[in-house]
């Protein structure tokens, strides 16, 4: 287990840090505002000053359309890929300045809206059978890409895009690196210590709310499973899942010895905030580039 901890700064120092991310914060928002209208026209857009490419990539489930869409870094070869998963209500064009963060670093990605959010057909069955299916399918899809290599592949979710990397870890077998932020894994703890009465309705209605359904959806119980490495993120005061969730995976998995890190941020919301993308990006160079892989 690495447990990542702030150090003091100084307030200068600090100042011209929070600037700085700013200015950066800034400019991702701007990138992705063009990248948004490109793809709103055309099929594809490619990132300015580079050689960066992102493209639509809607495939279809059972018949549904689901929404997705690619990274492609700059460069000849393969590159690792990893799957990126939005939360309630978002799609994958939330993904879409994370995508180019990790296509600047070499990492291809492909982000999926899940059934029933954006572009993507069907119900949501708060990541459920038929949404981990549809993943699973975008995923495989994407992993037989030329530029793709399929011995690096990690996968990033956030709320209940977390609650499904959670789950597809424990069920995939070529994955060498997670990220999850701010996701549910104790379905039932989750429920009864929600303070928002529409999550819990949520739950309820698009489960069918049996002991079966709460079972599949509770990845903490699955994780002798797990084969490896992931980063846990989670703001303290998040309003919309607890912090406890976070609390739960991490004692989990160190009975099980499993190798994890864990950020837990004070005072954030259920949003965190741009250091999701810092982290994320940094604990996917270190296990899918730098790492050595045979």
């Amino acid at each position: 287990m690495r447990i990542i901890t702030a150090t003091p700064l100084r307030l200068s120092f600090l100042l011209l840090l929070l600037l700085s991310l700013s200015t950066t914060l800034n400019g991702q928002q701007t990138t992705a505002g063009k990248i948004r209208e490109a793809l709103a026209t055309s099929d594809c857009a490619n990132l300015e000053g580079t050689h960066i490419k992102i493209c639509k990539y809607d495939y279809l489930s059972n018949g549904l359309t689901v929404e997705a869409i690619t990274f492609r870094p700059a460069g000849e070869g393969r590159f690792p890929g990893v799957l990126m998963v939005p939360g309630f209500q978002r799609t994958a064009l939330d993904l879409i300045s994370l995508g180019v963060a990790l296509a600047r670093e070499g990492i291809a990605g492909v982000g999926i809206s899940q059934p029933g959010f954006g572009r993507s057909q069907g119900k949501p069955d708060y990541v459920g059978p038929n949404t981990l299916k549809v993943l699973k399918e975008g995923f495989e899809k994407f992993k037989r890409e030329s530029y793709v290599d399929r011995k690096r592949l990690g996968i990033y979710g956030f709320s209940r895009g977390g609650m499904a990397a959670s789950l597809l870890v424990v069920q995939l077998d070529d994955v060498d690196a997670a990220v999850f932020g701010a996701g549910i894994y104790d379905f039932k703890k989750a429920h009864d210590e929600a303070t928002i009465e529409g999550i819990r309705r949520n739950m309820e209605f698009e489960t069918g709310w049996t002991e079966a359904a709460i079972r599949e959806r509770s990845s903490v119980f699955m994780m002798n499973k797990l084969k490896c490495p992931i980063l846990i993120l989670h703001g303290e005061k998040d309003e919309n899942v607890p912090v406890t969730q976070a609390y739960l995976l991490r004692d989990r998995l160190t009975e099980l010895k499993k190798e994890f890190e864990i950020k837990l941020f004070p005072d954030r919301p259920h949003g965190i905030g741009p250091e999701v993308t810092t982290m994320t990006v940094d604990f996917f160079k270190r296990h899918l580039l730098q790492a050595n892989k045979n």
